[in-house]
């Protein structure tokens, strides 16, 4: 596993170009900040290629979709694969309309994915099964209910996309068809906090850009968030904190992560 990544990271001061939720966008480009690289969020369909040339990874978000997104989205994703950056997807709520479920498509048709990081829920609408609810938070009934199929589910949709997987949950999933990862790093306040999986698609892109291995790299911002959550999570308790504190204690582990700490810290298992 890479041993330099946030070094790097810190050194090079990559750009990362999101497209994403702007109920959370101001975390997004905070935890970017935190972590040692730059964010740009650009939405213009008349703009975004532009943008994204002169960025070293796109994050792409369908959080708060607005008409012009497709268009954007698909103009900034080309161009990310003719630059040959990486390229996240979030397919955030996919279950909740048909709007959302058909820029998935066209999105998946025409750019090439890096990764793609959702819950359960949002990854099983990416394949056209049936979800409950909105897909916002991975309803109990729409989770594959063994671990297994879980694992083999992961596998699969990354065969099928060529793009590494991300299944957030309570033991994240990392795969990329062959390799798979499970990480154990996390806390229970992270799923009461809105935006934390927007901060982690930040960092998937940040860590990207420096990653010698792009699963190594995945599994490593996955370790990261999560290794952040716990420190916030310590702090908050110490100082008797609510959810308030522990989101400023969050961008605050952030800042103070490094290579050293993420080693030391991380969880995870390799099947």
């Amino acid at each position: 596993m890479q041993r330099d990544i946030l070094k790097n990271i810190r050194e090079h001061r990559p750009v990362v170009h999101c497209i994403t939720n702007y109920v959370t966008a101001n975390d997004v480009a905070n935890v970017l900040l935190a972590c040692g690289a730059s964010a740009v969020m650009a939405s213009a369909p008349c703009e975004v290629a532009e943008i994204t040339a002169r960025a070293q990874a796109l994050v792409l978000n369908l959080g708060t979709m607005t008409e012009t997104t497709p268009l954007a989205m698909e103009r900034a994703g080309k161009e990310a694969n003719d630059k040959g950056i990486p390229v996240v997807l979030d397919p955030v709520g996919l279950g909740g309309s048909a709007f959302r479920k058909e820029t998935a498509a066209r999105l998946l048709r025409e750019v090439r994915f890096t990764l793609i990081r959702g819950n359960a829920s949002e990854l099983k609408a990416l394949c056209g099964q049936e979800v409950g609810g909105i897909g916002l938070d991975a309803m109990p009934y729409d989770m594959l209910a063994e671990e297994e199929k879980k694992v083999d589910f992961c596998k699969q949709l990354s065969r099928k996309t060529g793009a590494i997987i991300v299944m957030t949950g309570a033991t994240d999933l990392v795969s990329d068809g062959k390799r798979m990862y499970r990480i154990a790093n996390g806390c229970a306040q992270m799923s009461r906090l809105t935006g934390s999986g927007c901060m982690l698609d930040g960092l998937l892109g940040a860590f990207l850009t420096q990653a010698e291995d792009k699963t190594e790299g995945a599994v490593l911002a996955v370790a990261a968030m999560g290794l952040c959550g716990q420190m916030a999570a310590e702090k908050m308790e110490e100082t008797a904190g609510g959810m308030g504190s522990f989101h400023m204690y969050l961008l605050d582990a952030v800042t103070k992560m490094d290579d050293k700490r993420l080693k030391e810290g991380m969880r995870l298992a390799l099947e």
